[in-house]
């Protein structure tokens, strides 16, 4: 077997090549969705909500920002990244306002049997359709389905927010306004059950 050595100069000159290119690279700018500062209300809860997995398109279930340009080509962000995944982050909004608004607790984690609880029980499924920001602001679309457990009669909805751009095109900038529009349709959905709760079957959607 014949053995070929690099010489030395030359795996001198790769290693320095490699660590200029990493010193050229821009750092990566970690990115939340904020909630509200006032700390949700403690107490017991009044209804019991299995919120399933956030569905995402493919173009947004990626851990990069993703906005628009102002001709409309979407522009990946490679060194603006969601500290967590897109989903996980919206989930959390969602969580926040159906207890805010209607006292329910999110079980997925936990479930529950429907025998298990006296407190009423539903099922929520949820898919962004739209979660971007651009030049003339931030859109966030969402489908939802509502549905008592174990059966009864059920909810789907549909939410659209736009938000005009706030001035600044930084990356915290459109994340707080991306995270202002998935308050507003967390909303909805917290009004959603709401209304579906208290019977109103002919007009669940805010």
């Amino acid at each position: 077997m014949i053995r070929r050595h690099t010489p030395l100069p030359a795996l001198l000159a790769l290693a320095v090549a490699l660590l200029t290119g990493c010193a050229g690279s821009p750092p990566v700018h970690y990115l939340s969705l904020p909630r509200p500062a006032a700390p949700a209300p403690s107490g017991a809860a009044e209804l019991l909500v299995e919120v399933l997995p956030i569905a995402l398109p493919e173009r947004l279930n990626r851990p990069e920002l993703v906005t628009r340009a102002a001709n409309g080509d979407v522009v990946v962000h490679e060194e603006a990244q969601w500290v967590a995944p897109l989903p996980d982050e919206v989930r959390q909004i969602v969580d926040d306002a159906l207890w805010r608004q209607t006292r329910a607790a999110d079980t997925y984690q936990a479930p529950l049997p429907a025998a298990a609880s006296p407190l009423p029980q539903y099922r929520l499924a949820l898919r962004l359709e739209r979660f971007e920001s651009g030049p003339d602001g931030a859109d966030v679309a969402a489908a939802w389905s509502l549905r008592p457990l174990p059966a009864g009669l059920g909810a789907v909805c549909r939410a659209a927010v736009h938000l005009p751009a706030a001035g600044t095109a930084d990356a915290d900038a459109q994340a707080a306004l991306l995270a202002q529009g998935a308050r507003r349709m967390a909303a909805d959905v917290a009004e959603s059950l709401r209304r579906l709760h208290q019977g109103n079957a002919a007009a669940p959607c805010p």
